[in-house]
């Protein structure tokens, strides 16, 4: 990213402030807290990556507008659900492809390989965090990452991995809408509920397929859109285009040169302000967690020391009640998973008892080279209809858990904290340590840990999943005599609708005991973090009134001057944010109305 130089004085000065805190926090023993700030928050600002998300629903044609975009078929598309995985691509001298792990490891593709490891048919889905593509796309110069998401049938099972993982650190993102069915009442659903309060000052639209419809069609469906979108946020920017008339032929009628100048300006004019207004923010919520347990401390100094181990007694025991709380959480996932596996199982029996009976019927419905040529596609079409059902209600049954879980796990961390402010917070103030620590790091952030399994259920139950009783549906029938046709259909159907319903519930039950795993990680995750954060807080606090009992007015100095300093952090990144944009008031709406009127003033 070429920052200039007002910028680059922005940048500086946000790390300094973070290491500013970390070595506050250091000094005062939270250790975690400064580690973080050194290995994660202060990397991420020098990295410099600008994350561009696409959003769209399965079937809009979000891998080819992708592929539109970057000039290239980087991304497999299909009519099929395609994409799997959650895909990073960005910018590199050759073709490269990277693979990351849910376990840590990474692995690096050939080119032809990324296409086993991000489509549904490659059967990965379930190892994978995110697969990251090289190529040397222009879009993508100066450290742009473009984040291509997987589509499904229903924007709301995207809400884990998506919502709270890619859309909250998102630093613009582009919302893809289907010209032949724009705005449905899901989409609409979504964008109020999840997008816009995250996202609603870096969103683009982008309403795709307008080469389906007829000229005046395409009037009235953006007219449609503009009206509509006008409801849920201010000035929405919305580019109307076809990805594939790009694509195939460059044609400058497509509307993709409009989307590309317009993103050009946008990456241009605010890029930067936008990076950084997200590293500033991230500084001033850590200031204000640093401020907080710095108010502990100070708080220590007005109780002699029996008072002061009476109330950390206390504390810990709420925070020995929260984690052991949280450690229960583990036994209850189990127990739900095992209840949704009976359930699944339960539906899969009943849907291929039920399909068994039926058959006899629909074979006799028909002639006998009908029953020949289009019985096993007839029932292929039939598992997948079910598999897509199915899979929507059990997304729904894990999400239901996940979100029942989470609030537990929230309510056990703010009881901790809410103990630590009662008995050790300081007077004139209040100790939320889960506002602005583990209510955004974990409980939003850490949810992204629970990976992609919920958003991709449709997909692998109506796509992969089939795979597995394909080969058991692939009935062959060899009798040229119409009445020997339908005998052996009826025969033989119904033995291999039994072992397809068979082959699918081991899949459904490792997809169900994979999300208990990561569900109960995050359970793990966010216990840990809640006892190790507040239990560096407790245990420097006790050893140094054990330690220096005659120094106490000595630390309070000290603290004061350090809840002074980091106060005057936060004042200076509240400044330094307004200043950013100062000068700079032109949005979104803003350049792409200034498409229209000419190019932008040179900045100096």
């Amino acid at each position: 990213m070429i920052l200039l130089e007002h910028h680059k004085q922005a940048k500086r000065e946000i790390i300094a402030r973070f290491t500013q805190l970390a070595e506050v926090a250091e000094a005062v023993g939270m250790i975690t807290l400064a580690r973080d700030i050194r290995t994660t928050r202060i990397p991420k600002l020098e990295s410099e990556r600008f994350h561009l998300v696409v959003l769209g629903e399965f079937n809009h044609g979000k891998s080819t507008f992708v592929n539109a975009l970057l000039g290239a078929d980087i991304l497999p598309t299909g009519i099929t659900p395609t994409t799997a995985t959650i895909n990073h691509v960005v910018h590199a001298a050759h073709p490269t492809g990277r693979v990351m792990l849910t376990t840590g490891e990474s692995k690096y593709l050939d080119p032809a390989q990324v296409k086993e490891w991000v489509t549904v048919a490659g059967g990965h889905a379930a190892e994978v965090a995110y697969v990251e593509v090289g190529y040397p796309s222009e879009l993508l110069k100066n450290n742009v990452v473009l984040v291509d998401t997987p589509g499904v049938n229903d924007l709301n099972e995207q809400r884990a991995e998506v919502t709270y993982g890619y859309v909250p650190r998102a630093d613009a993102v582009v919302f893809l809408l289907d010209a032949s069915q724009a705005l449905k009442d899901s989409e609409r659903e979504f964008l109020r509920s999840r997008v816009l309060e995250a996202a609603k000052d870096r969103l683009i639209f982008i309403l795709g397929k307008m080469d389906m419809l007829s000229a005046d069609e395409r009037v009235s469906v953006i007219d449609y859109v503009k009206t509509n979108l006008a409801k849920l946020t201010h000035e929405p920017v919305v580019f109307p285009l076809s990805a594939k008339d790009w694509a195939r032929s460059k044609d400058p009628a497509s509307g993709m040169p409009e989307l590309l100048t317009y993103l050009e300006r946008f990456l241009a004019r605010d890029r930067a302000q936008v990076i950084l207004d997200n590293a500033a923010a991230d500084a001033a919520r850590t200031a204000a967690y640093l401020e907080n347990n710095l108010g502990v401390r100070m708080r220590s100094y007005d109780l002699d020391i029996g008072e002061l181990e009476h109330r950390i007694v206390a504390v810990r025991e709420q925070l020995d009640t929260s984690k052991r709380k949280l450690d229960e959480l583990h036994v209850r996932i189990d127990a739900d998973a095992e209840s949704i596996k009976t359930q699944v199982g339960l539906d899969l029996a009943s849907f291929a008892k039920a399909f068994v009976q039926a058959l006899p019927g629909e074979i006799d419905k028909v002639d006998a080279d009908d029953v020949k040529t289009f019985l096993p596609s007839f029932i292929e079409d039939k598992f997948k209809e079910w598999a897509e059902l199915e899979g929507a209600k059990l997304a729904a049954m894990l999400e239901h858990l996940a979100e029942e879980v989470i609030q537990i796990t929230n309510e056990n961390v703010a009881a901790a904290a809410g103990a630590l402010a009662e008995r050790l917070g300081p007077e004139d103030t209040t100790v939320e340590i889960s506002v602005d620590s583990f209510k955004y790091d974990v409980g939003i952030y850490a949810v992204g840990a629970l990976g992609t399994t919920v958003m991709l259920f449709v997909n692998v139950l109506a796509g992969g999943l089939l795979t597995l009783a394909a080969p058991i549906l692939a009935i062959v029938l060899k009798s040229k005599i119409a009445g020997d046709i339908r005998v052996q259909a009826k025969e033989r159907v119904p033995a291999a609708v039994l072992k397809a319903a068979e082959a699918m519930k081991p899949h459904f039950d490792k997809c169900i005991d994979d999300f208990a795993r990561r569900l109960s990680e995050f359970v793990s995750n966010a216990g840990n973090t809640l006892y190790k954060g507040i239990s560096e807080i407790l245990d420097r606090t006790m050893f140094e009134r054990r330690e220096r009992s005659s120094e106490v007015g000595t630390m309070r100095t000290t603290t004061t001057a350090q809840i002074a300093a980091v106060i005057a952090t936060r004042g200076a990144i509240k400044q330094l944010r307004e200043g950013l944009w100062a000068g700079h008031e032109l949005g979104p709406s803003d350049v792409a109305a200034d498409l229209l009127t000419g190019p932008p003033p040179e900045d100096n």
